[in-house]
């Protein structure tokens, strides 16, 4: 920025600068700089600064019984958030992570076989299942025993899948459906207890009251201080000093 640039901003910034003392003290230059009406300046100021800092004190306990009161129920509200989701994924934990796959047609997750025959894609609970292999000279065949009993085979190239790795995926199957057997029986163990503790966290409102009435206390006692009220008369007498000074009255 040029010289000329720098003058008109300093201008600019001075000029603002007028304005706001000549609309913050009313009246004219002589009351709005003159060291003559400066004592007058200050007793308004005075009266302004005790207002704004009553005001800004009350405004930041408030605030802060407010916040005390939305953070006890965001509190709560993870709490009944976490016992709901651990519920839910002892009931139903979904398929988890991808563990081991067959080509494109057989994949292994935690909890569930994935089977894709035919362009149709099955996906079923791991503790519901069983599987088997068997071989000819020609081709791999891998059994799978549906949930409703019915069984879906897949055919597997040896060319494509040596029967090393087709036995290999076939005794994950078995061992994690059979490990599977049993984490749903723990799990099943342990539902009456989370529903429990599912119950007691959408119970357990105390810390929200407690905050509630902290706020309602802190309202209270602001509605019933005087000191406000007192501090708005003493601005109201600042500026009738002033009105009668100067013929104009200040905001």
């Amino acid at each position: 920025m040029g010289t000329v640039g720098w003058v008109v901003v300093i201008v600019l910034v001075v000029a603002g600068a007028v304005v706001w003392l000549m609309l913050r003290y009313p009246g004219g230059w002589r009351y709005a700089f003159s060291t003559q009406y400066a004592a007058n300046r200050r007793d308004l100021d005075a009266a302004r600064g005790k207002l704004r800092g009553l005001q800004h004190e009350a405004g930041r306990e408030r605030a802060t019984a407010r916040s005390g009161v939305e953070a006890a129920e965001r509190a709560h509200q993870d709490r009944v958030n976490q016992a709901r989701a651990h519920l839910a994924w002892l009931r139903a934990p979904g398929r988890g992570v991808l563990r081991s796959s067959l080509g494109e047609h057989l994949r292994l997750y935690d909890h569930a076989l994935e089977m894709t025959v035919d362009g149709r894609t099955v996906e079923c609970p791991l503790h519901e299942v069983s599987i088997r292999d068997e071989y000819s000279r020609t081709a791999g065949h891998v059994y799978v025993v549906l949930p409703t009993g019915r069984q879906q085979m897949v055919i597997v190239s040896p060319e494509e899948t040596p029967e090393a790795e087709v036995r290999k995926f076939v005794v994950a199957v078995f061992n994690a459906a059979a490990d599977a057997k049993v984490s749903k029986a723990e799990r099943q163990a342990l539902v009456p207890q989370a529903e429990a503790e599912l119950r007691d966290a959408i119970a357990d409102t105390a810390a929200q009251e407690q905050a509630r009435r902290r706020l309602a206390e802190v309202e209270a006692r602001q509605k019933s201080d005087a000191r406000i009220p007192r501090a708005r008369q003493e601005l109201d007498a600042a500026r009738d000093r002033w009105q009668q000074l100067t013929g104009r009255r200040p905001e």
